[in-house]
């Protein structure tokens, strides 16, 4: 089967191309106003019409209708079961630019799933990556910026300000707007692990 899938939260304001989509809530109908066919179209749903769900059921292979009262986001739900089903990588559209708090639980899903769990918006794209050398392909993006949770030791090639094994910890700034000079670069994460944001201007 496809190993990626696309998750469609409800402040998507296009929709990717794929092969694979679960529809969150109100992403759900966008979806399915868009027609698109869902693996899975999930959430609460208590600000979606009964005639808007019956729309996301025709659109949807399964729809799993979540008791508002829980204690797991809809996007980590619907992420948790892309992982159960063993979809490899798992991209979030419209997990930003909405509630601080709903964009942050997006953004810690990023981290917790390395190299699994990426989020995109109209000008970032967001992944974590876990120990190891890793390739990182500059596609449209101006800047390449670097964040830990905790401490990580990383090393950079192919950059506009390269590093050697340096230590970075969750109180440092300087690894923010760096570039890749040609088409791809090189982070290497020799103990740790890493948030990486590339960014464009709006």
């Amino acid at each position: 089967m496809e190993t990626s899938v696309a998750i469609i939260l409800k402040r998507c304001e296009s929709i990717p191309t794929a092969e694979n989509y679960i529809g969150v809530d109100k992403g759900a109908l966008t979806l399915a106003r868009n027609g698109k066919r869902m693996l899975l179209a999930i959430g609460d749903f208590d600000s979606v019409e009964e005639s808007d769900l019956a729309y996301i059921k025709e659109y949807s292979d399964t729809l799993l209708q979540l008791n508002p009262i829980k204690d797991d986001t809809d996007s980590e739900a619907a992420v948790m079961y892309a992982i159960e089903k063993g979809y490899q990588k798992i991209h979030l559209y419209g997990g930003l630019g909405g509630r601080l708090d709903h964009a942050m639980i997006n953004l810690r899903l990023v981290s917790r799933f390395p190299e699994t769990v990426y989020l995109h918006d109209q000008n970032n794209f967001i992944y974590s990556l876990a120990e190891g050398v890793h390739s990182i392909d500059k596609h449209e993006y101006t800047y390449i910026s670097f964040f830990t949770e905790d401490e990580a030791i990383i090393s950079l090639e192919g950059l506009k300000y390269p590093l050697d094994k340096q230590q970075l910890t969750n109180k440092d700034t300087y690894t923010t707007s760096n570039e890749i000079l040609e088409d791809r670069g090189i982070v290497t994460v020799h103990a740790g692990k890493v948030t990486v944001i590339q960014s464009k201007d709006a």
